[in-house]
C-alpha cells in the first residue's frame, strides 16, 4: 500500500503542473466574464435605464420592484437600478484611481528601498511603513475628513496615503531576492548605473507579483471606499455611489429592503470578480512549481 504513495504524489504533482501551465485558468475566465458584464452595465448605464439617477418623484417613493423600476425606487422616488449603475462609475473609477496612486508610490518606494538595502533611505522607508501599518486606516480617513472635510477627493487622499505600504513591502522583498541572482551581478560587473539596473533588471521581475497583489487589493479597495462612503466620509448625497446608497436605504430596510439589493449585489459580484481574476493570475504567473514532497 505504502509503495503506491510516491506514485500517487507524482501523479498529483503532474496534475498541478498541468493546471499551473494551462493558458487560461477557469477562475480567471469566470472573473473576466463577470467583470466584463459589470463594466458593460456600468459604463453603458444610459443605454440600460431611461431614468435620471438624481431625478426625484415623490409620488413613486419606496415602490416595490416592477416592470418600470426593476429594483424599485428609494425614499425620494429615484430609480434604484439607475442609481446603482451610475453609482458604479463613481465607486469603480475612484477605486481604480486610488489603486494606481498607491501602486505607483509603493512600486517606487520598494524599488529604491530594495536597491539601496541597508542605506539610510531604506531604513527611513521601512520605519515609515512600520508606522503606517500600525496606524488604522479608518482612523486616518476620519482625521483627514475632520481636517479637510468630507468628500470623495479627501477619501482618495486617505487611501493613497496608506494603501501603498503593501506594494512597497512586496516590491522590496522581490528586489532583495533578485539581487541574489547572477544576472544582477553581471549588470554590476558591466558597469550599469542604478537607474538602468532598476528599470531593466529589477522592474521586470517585480511586475508579475505586484500585478497579482493589485488585483486582490482592488477588491479590498472597493469594499473600503464603499464602507467609508457608508459612514459619510466619501461621496456625498445626492451623488449615486454604492456605499452612500446603502447608508441612504438602511433606515427603510424593514419597509423596503429592495433598496439595498442593487448596490449590495454589485459590490459582492465586483469584489468576487477581482478575486477570481487574482487567483487566475496567481496560478498563471506564479514562478514556483510543485516538484514533490
Amino acid at each position: 500500500m505504502f509503495s503506491l504513495i510516491p506514485e500517487y504524489v507524482a501523479k498529483e504533482n503532474q496534475e498541478l503542473k498541468r493546471w499551473r501551465n494551462s493558458k487560461y485558468p477557469i477562475s480567471f475566465l469566470v472573473g473576466i466574464i463577470m467583470l466584463s458584464l459589470i463594466t458593460i452595465l456600468v459604463l453603458g448605464s444610459p443605454l440600460f435605464t431611461p431614468y435620471d439617477p438624481l431625478e426625484q418623484n415623490a409620488s413613486e417613493r419606496l415602490e416595490q420592484p416592477s416592470r418600470e423600476h426593476p429594483l424599485g425606487t428609494d425614499r425620494f422616488g429615484r430609480d434604484v437600478l439607475s442609481r446603482t449603475l451610475y453609482g458604479g462609475q463613481t465607486t469603480l473609477v475612484s477605486s481604480i484611481l486610488a489603486l494606481c496612486t498607491a501602486l505607483l508610490i509603493g512600486l517606487m518606494a520598494g524599488l529604491v528601498a530594495g536597491m539601496f538595502h541597508g542605506s539610510i533611505i531604506d531604513r527611513i522607508l521601512m520605519r515609515l511603513i512600520d508606522v503606517l501599518l500600525a496606524f488604522p486606516f479608518m482612523v486616518l480617513a476620519m482625521v483627514i475628513a475632520a481636517l479637510f472635510g468630507t468628500s470623495l477627493f479627501h477619501l482618495l487622499l486617505a487611501v493613497g496615503a496608506v494603501w501603498w505600504v503593501s506594494f512597497a513591502r512586496l516590491t522590496r522583498s522581490v528586489v532583495l531576492q533578485a539581487k541574489n541572482e547572477t544576472s544582477y551581478d553581471a549588470a554590476i560587473v558591466l558597469g550599469a548605473s542604478s537607474r538602468v539596473i532598476i528599470l531593466r533588471e529589477l522592474l521586470p521581475k517585480v511586475i508579475s507579483p505586484v500585478l497579482i497583489l493589485a488585483t486582490f487589493e482592488l477588491g479590498s479597495l472597493i469594499l473600503s471606499v464603499s464602507a467609508l462612503s457608508f459612514l459619510g466620509l466619501g461621496a456625498q448625497p445626492p451623488a449615486p455611489e454604492w456605499g452612500s446608497m446603502l447608508a441612504d436605504g438602511r433606515d427603510h430596510f424593514l419597509q423596503a429592503p429592495h433598496i439595498l439589493i442593487g448596490p449590495t449585489l454589485f459590490i459582492i459580484l465586483t469584489v468576487l470578480a477581482f478575486n477570481l481574476i487574482g487567483e487566475g493570475l496567481r496560478d498563471r504567473l506564479d514562478p514556483y512549481e510543485i516538484t514533490g514532497l
